[in-house]
């Protein structure tokens, strides 16, 4: 599904910013939202919305603009990037779990140093093919490697010295106890 009809890639031809979506509840095992969150007007809206759309332990795949990259800022159609946080209210028991209904458990979550490297699966195959130069693959595998063992200090400090990331990769699971 896309707002722009791209032959061989969308099937179905709609605008995420309106709701319902044209599926049923519980259609959907997989649901794949790579770079569609930011250009929403409300992406809470868009995530309650992939919620009522997967079944009951559903995997949602999302890939979102992180805050300190130049792309973040320099697309037209961006309205807001994202932080490392940022979907942390999706889970139950989280402090602001009160701003939306949907609940999800998140089984990864990562910020990339750089978004075309490494890639693998679906994204992989339909989205960005890895097109790193071979001999700045190690670099960039490090950086992630470092971005991991403290997000937190990344976001504080550390994405300002080294150019800032590219984007944060997502894997969240609709709660089996969510009741829609």
């Amino acid at each position: 599904m896309d707002v722009v009809p791209l032959d061989g890639f969308v099937d179905v031809v709609h605008d995420f910013n309106i709701v319902p979506y044209p599926f049923a509840d519980s259609t959907f095992s997989e649901i794949h939202a790579y770079h569609v969150l930011e250009h929403l007007k409300e992406p809470i809206i868009a995530m309650e919305e992939l919620h009522r759309l997967l079944v009951p332990g559903g995997m949602l795949h999302i890939r979102v603009p992180h805050f300190s990259s130049m792309g973040a800022f320099t697309d037209m159609t961006h309205r807001r990037p994202f932080g490392y946080t940022s979907f942390d209210c999706f889970q139950k028991d989280h402090a602001q779990h009160y701003y939306t209904k949907a609940e999800f458990d998140i089984v990864h979550k990562e910020i990339k140093y750089f978004g075309l490297y490494p890639n693998n699966g679906v994204y992989e195959k339909y989205v960005h093919k890895n097109s790193c130069l071979f001999v700045l693959r190690p670099f960039v595998l490090a950086v992630n490697a470092l971005i991991c063992l403290s997000p937190t200090f990344f976001e504080r400090f550390w994405c300002y010295w080294v150019g800032g990331a590219g984007e944060i990769v997502l894997t969240l699971k609709k709660s089996v106890s969510s009741a829609r």
